[in-house]
């Protein structure tokens, strides 16, 4: 049984170790800060016959980070991730939050997958539009990263449910 121990041991140096376990969900690493819990992610549109991309909203204690992500490949039927950009968040308030590009849009960044920092508000109509945004950041899918942008221009909007 000796004389196998050394085959066994090299055997066992290919396994994947538990690190990695996330991975295999189709999740991302974890963050490289401690303690930080994923709030809300999103989907984000990528160029034709190139990598998925996606966006995720982490509390990291009082700091909020938002983050960039491409997709690096599949596990089965499940996504696997790699970091590529972080932005650190401050709120102003309690009250603002960080409004999704699928409400959000940009008349100076027209095509562009669009964050905001501000608060949405009802309307007579029962549609939410945005109020008091007070930062905004794109999409760059050319340099992979997320770009600080003016806010004026910036909208978001919600239908009303009916």
């Amino acid at each position: 049984m000796s004389r196998y121990l050394p085959a066994i041991a090299a055997l066992l140096t290919l396994i994947p170790t538990a690190g990695h376990a996330s991975e295999a969900r189709g999740k991302s690493a974890p963050p490289s800060e401690k303690g930080c819990v994923e709030v809300s992610g999103t989907a984000l549109p990528g160029a034709a016959g190139g990598p998925a991309y996606g966006a995720a909203e982490l509390k990291c204690g009082a700091k909020l980070s938002l983050v960039l992500r491409r997709q690096t490949g599949r596990n089965g039927n499940l996504p696997v991730w790699a970091d590529v950009d972080r932005v650190t968040i401050t709120r102003p308030s309690p009250r603002h939050e960080l409004l999704q590009p699928i409400y959000c849009s940009s008349s100076r960044f027209p095509g562009d997958a669009v964050f905001a920092l501000g608060k949405m508000a009802e309307q007579p109509d029962g549609t939410h539009r945005s109020e008091n945004i007070v930062k905004a950041w794109r999409f760059d899918i050319e340099r992979e990263r997320l770009a600080a942008i003016p806010i004026d221009g910036v909208l978001c909007e919600l239908d009303a449910v009916d």
